[in-house]
C-alpha cells in the first residue's frame, strides 16, 4: 500500500499586540542656523533600525526624525529648516514571543508637537503607535491518493484553500530624476522638499513582482534671482519597476505592506551645468506574501472489504479567500480658518491616513479613521508672511464583503489617492479627498486529514453476523459509501449488482447485496 501525501504551506498569526511609545527631547539649532521666530511647518519620520525578540518581549530601537520649517528672527523674515533626531529603545510586552521569531513591525506617528523654548532651542514630543505581529509558517500534510491498496475502498473530497506560495522580506529602491520647467529660475538653496507615494500597486509576474505608482513632489527653494527669491514647484510623476521574487506567478494574490525606511534628495546640474535638476531616492521595506488559490483532493475515508482498515486522522487548519475587494471613499470638506492673518495664496497641501478601526458587519468591513491634512500658505501679515494649518478629517467606509463573520481574518489597506485643496475665500478652504480602500478577507476553517492507513486482521465474529444475502432499503441518510462500508462491499460491486450508473440513491430504493466468499 503506497500513500501519496500533499504538503500544504500555510501561515497563521502566533502573537500580536499594539503599543504606544511616548518620545520627548530637546532640539538645539546648529550654530550656522539663524535664530527661530515661529514654526511654520513640521514633519516626522520613524527609522526602525533594530528589532530584538526575547521571551514575551520585543525591544525596538531606532530614531524619530523631526523636520521643521521655521520663520527666522531677522528683519527679512526668511524661511529656514532644521532637522532633529530623537533616539529610542523600548521593550514591548508581546505574549507568546520567543527568540528566533520573525516580528513584523508597522508604525504610525499619532501626534507630533513642537514648542519653542527660546530662539535656539525647541522641545519635541511625539506619540508613536507600533503594531507588532509574529506569524508561524507551517506545512499541513494530508493523504491525497492511495495506490496498491488491494481490497481497500477509499473516497476523496475536494477542498478549496489559499496556499501561501511566497513569504519574504525585500527592499525596493525607488529612484527618480527631475528637472525644473524652463520658465523657473535656477536653484540656489533647497528650503523644503516633500515626496509622497500614492496609487501604489503590486502585480505578481513570473519570478518577479511589478511595482508601479505615483510620486507627489513638492519643492520650495531660493532662486538665484534677487527680485524673485522664493520659488515653489509641485508635480506628480509616475514610477514603475520590479523586484526579483522566485516562485511568484501571475494570478497569485498579493498581500504586500511597505514602509519608507530611507530617503535622499539631491540637487544636481543639468546638461548645461546649471542647478536645475534634482534626484530622489526612497528605500521601501517590503513585507511580501503571495497566496495561490487551489482546489486539492484529499482522502476523506477508507474501509477494507477483506481486512479491517484503520485510518489515523488529525484536524488541520486552513485558509481560503472569502472576498477580495476594493473601493473608493470620496470626501468633500469645507475648512474655516480661524483668526488672523488671512490666506493670500496656498503653497502646498498634503495628508496622512490613520486607520483606527475595522469592524466586521453582515454587509462587509466597516473601516473608520481620520486624514490628517496639512496646508502651507502665504498670509496677509507682513510680519508673519507664512503660516500653516492642520485639520483632522474623519472618514468611514463600508468595504462590501458578503459572508464575512467575526472570525474572518482581514488585511485592509487604506491609502490617500487624491488630495485637492482650493481657496474659497481668505478664510475658507475646500478639500476634495479620494481614499483607496482595498482588502483581502480570509476564512479560517478546520478539516479532518488522513495521515496514515493500517490494515489489520478482520473481526471474524463481527463479519459472521452479517447475512450472506440481504435486500437493503435505502433511507434518506444513506449513501453508497455508507452501505458499502457497513457490509464490507466495494461500491462498484454494489452498482454492478443493481445496474446503477451513478451514485444517486432515493429513499425507498431496494438494493440487493450478496456477500462474497473469501
Amino acid at each position: 500500500m503506497n500513500i501519496t501525501y500533499n504538503n500544504i504551506h500555510m501561515d497563521r498569526i502566533k502573537c500580536k499586540t499594539v503599543s504606544q511609545l511616548s518620545l520627548q527631547d530637546d532640539i538645539n539649532l546648529p550654530e550656522a542656523s539663524p535664530d527661530l521666530s515661529k514654526i511654520i511647518f513640521r514633519e516626522g519620520n520613524v527609522v526602525l533600525s533594530d528589532v530584538k525578540v526575547s521571551k514575551d518581549h520585543v525591544t525596538l530601537g531606532g530614531t524619530l526624525e523631526v523636520f521643521l520649517l521655521y520663520l527666522t528672527e531677522d528683519d527679512n523674515e526668511e524661511l529656514a529648516r532644521i532637522d532633529g533626531k530623537i533616539p529610542f529603545s523600548e521593550a514591548v510586552y508581546v505574549e507568546g514571543a520567543q527568540p528566533g521569531d520573525t516580528m513584523d513591525v508597522s508604525f504610525k506617528i499619532e501626534d507630533l508637537s513642537i514648542s519653542v523654548i527660546n530662539s535656539r532651542k525647541l522641545s519635541a514630543r511625539s506619540i508613536v503607535t507600533f503594531c507588532l505581529q509574529s506569524e508561524i509558517l507551517y506545512d499541513e500534510e494530508a493523504a491525497c491518493d492511495l495506490e496498491d491498496g488491494e481490497h481497500i475502498e477509499y473516497r476523496r473530497k475536494q477542498m478549496e484553500l489559499a496556499r501561501l506560495a511566497v513569504c519574504k522580506r525585500d527592499i525596493y529602491r525607488l529612484k527618480q530624476e527631475l528637472e525644473l520647467p524652463s520658465h523657473m529660475p535656477n536653484i540656489f538653496r533647497i528650503i523644503w522638499q516633500s515626496v509622497k507615494i500614492s496609487s501604489i500597486d503590486f502585480k505578481p509576474m513570473d519570478d518577479k513582482i511589478a511595482i508601479g505608482g505615483e510620486l507627489s513632489v513638492f519643492l520650495m527653494y531660493e532662486s538665484t534671482q534677487e527680485n524673485d527669491n522664493l520659488q515653489y514647484y509641485e508635480t506628480t510623476v509616475p514610477f514603475s519597476g520590479s523586484i526579483d521574487c522566485m516562485g511568484s506567478r501571475e494570478m497569485m494574490i498579493p498581500d504586500i505592506r511597505y514602509c519608507i525606511s530611507g530617503r535622499n534628495f539631491e540637487v544636481r546640474p543639468d546638461f548645461d551645468g546649471e542647478e536645475r535638476g534634482f534626484s530622489m531616492e526612497l528605500v521601501l521595506d517590503l513585507c511580501i506574501k503571495l497566496y495561490e488559490e487551489e482546489k486539492i483532493s484529499i482522502l476523506s475515508d477508507v474501509y477494507g472489504t477483506e481486512k479491517d482498515v484503520e485510518a489515523d486522522v488529525k484536524k488541520g487548519t486552513f485558509r481560503k479567500v472569502l472576498v477580495r475587494n476594493n473601493g473608493t471613499c470620496r470626501l468633500n470638506e469645507k475648512i474655516h480658518v480661524e483668526g488672523n492673518p488671512q490666506i493670500l495664496q496656498l503653497i502646498h497641501s498634503e495628508g496622512e491616513v490613520y486607520t483606527q478601526e475595522c469592524n466586521m458587519t453582515e454587509e462587509g468591513v466597516q473601516v473608520e479613521g481620520v486624514i490628517l491634512m496639512k496646508c502651507l500658505y502665504v498670509t496677509s501679515d507682513d510680519k508673519t508672511p507664512y503660516s500653516s494649518l492642520e485639520q483632522t478629517i474623519p472618514f468611514t467606509y463600508l468595504l462590501e464583503a458578503k459572508g464575512a463573520g467575526k472570525e474572518t481574518i482581514s488585511s485592509i489597506r487604506v491609502t490617500l489617492e487624491q488630495l485637492a485643496v482650493s481657496m474659497q475665500d481668505a478664510k475658507e478652504l475646500e478639500a476634495k479627498i479620494a481614499l483607496d480602500v482595498a482588502g483581502i478577507l480570509f476564512e479560517e476553517f478546520e478539516e479532518e486529514l488522513v495521515t496514515d492507513i493500517r490494515e489489520k486482521e478482520p473481526d471474524k465474529a463481527m463479519r459472521r453476523k452479517l447475512p450472506g444475502i440481504v435486500v437493503h432499503v435505502v433511507t434518506k441518510e444513506d449513501s453508497l459509501w455508507q452501505i458499502g462500508k457497513k457490509y464490507y462491499m466495494p461500491v462498484n460491486r454494489i452498482k454492478e449488482m443493481n445496474n446503477l450508473s451513478g451514485d444517486e440513491l432515493r429513499p425507498g430504493d431496494k438494493l440487493l447485496l450478496v456477500k462474497e466468499r473469501t
